[in-house]
Parts: C-alpha cells; structure tokens; sequence
C-alpha cells in the first residue's frame, strides 16, 4: 500500500498529513481516539466499523470523522486520498474539560462522514502548518489545538457551563512582564506553557486573557512585533 505522510508533533497535539495513492480493495485501520479530514471528494467508499457490515456511501470533501474508541477501516476506494489525522491527548482534553466546569472523563461521541466548518478549517491550517510551518509556529498550533478541543467538547461532548471568573484579563504587570519575555526570546520558538508559566496559570486560560485583554492571541501578536 502506497502512502505519503507527514507528521508533526507539538504539546499534546499530534498531526499527520497523508495521501493514499493506492486504490481498489484493501483493509487500511485508522486510529483509534482521532480525528480525521478526507479533503478528497470520492463517488463511492466502502467502510465498516469494529467489525461490522459493510457500508458503501459517497463521502463529500472535507467529510469529518469522530473515531473515538471505535475502530473504523476503510475497504475500498475508486480514486487517491488526501487527508488530515489529529489526535489530541486525553490529558489535555480532560484538563480543559475541568477548567469548564465539566467532568474529567468525558467521552467525545463516535461520529462519521459529516461535514463541519470549523473542524476543517482548524484541519486545512494545520495542514498549511505541517507541510510548510511559519512564524510562531508553536504558539499557532496551541491556539488552534485549544479552540478545537472547546468546539469539540461544545458540539460533541457534553455542553460547557458557564465558569464564573473574576480574572477577566491580565494586570498591566502581567502583560508586561509576557510582552518582556516575548521580545527577549524573540529569536526562540516560543510556547503558550512557558508563558503561562510567567503568570503563572493554565494554557487555555493564560491565552483566552492575553487576547482579552491585548485584543489579539498570543500567536498573532508575535507575529506583529517581529515583523
């Protein structure tokens, strides 16, 4: 079996950009605990889930795909495939689960071959990131890491409680002590965990501050001063 792939590894983000060149009848097993991008339209697949019947369906591009712990295995395609793998640690997903107010072990639902704007968004910028990389690499992979671990837990998971807080934003010192360490380390590749850590507080609530209260993610506003 023909595959082209690449794979890129960030904090608890793991990406694989893949083409499957080989057509016709074959079994190919998709991982386990993912989620996947067919950005390749195809008239006719054949598919089954643990085991099961058979099932043949067109599949639309950027089709999505929830696998959960379910084991889904392609059968037969009549044309090349193109497609994004995203698997995010449970840890993290249960992290940001508890930071919402949500249980610790929530189980995202197993779902396939559905479209979702969002998701393949998220997945043609990771794509872009893969295969080419750019400026603040690390610190855009985290921002879209953690904005597609909420959407997923909005839409697929249980919904999110409104978490009372009264740190709406950083302090003016706060900023300025992450906006010092940015333009100090400038030249580095820097992370959203060695900026929180200046604060100190969770990624996911370290980055949804620094935008409300600069206007801008913390990605973005690196890009701005090294330009």
């Amino acid at each position: 079996m023909q595959f082209h792939l690449l794979r890129s590894e960030w904090d608890s983000i793991t990406v694989e950009y893949g083409q499957m060149v080989e057509i016709g009848e074959f079994d190919a097993v998709m991982p386990r605990h993912g989620i996947a991008v067919a950005f390749a339209p195809h008239d006719r697949v054949t598919w089954s889930v643990d085991g099961g019947d058979r099932k043949t369906t067109a599949l639309p591009p950027g089709s999505i795909f929830l696998y959960a712990s379910r084991q889904f295995v392609w059968h037969h395609r009549e044309k090349p495939s193109d497609w994004l793998h995203i698997t995010l640690a449970p840890e993290f997903l249960s992290q940001i689960a508890i930071e919402n107010r949500l249980s610790a072990d929530l189980q995202l639902e197993h779902r396939i071959i559905f479209l979702d704007p969002t998701i393949l968004h998220i997945a043609q910028l990771l794509k872009t990131e893969v295969v080419s990389g750019g400026i603040a690499g690390k610190l855009f992979v985290e921002s879209l890491r953690n904005v597609l671990a909420i959407h997923l837990l909005r839409h697929y998971g249980q919904a999110l409680k409104s978490a009372p807080s009264n740190d709406k934003r950083l302090s003016p010192l706060q900023i300025q002590q992450v906006k010092d360490h940015i333009e100090k380390h400038l030249a580095e590749d820097l992370s959203l965990a060695e900026l929180a850590a200046i604060i100190p507080m969770s990624e996911f609530h370290f980055a949804r501050l620094f935008k409300a209260t600069t206007g801008e993610a913390p990605y973005r506003y690196i890009t701005s001063v090294s330009d």
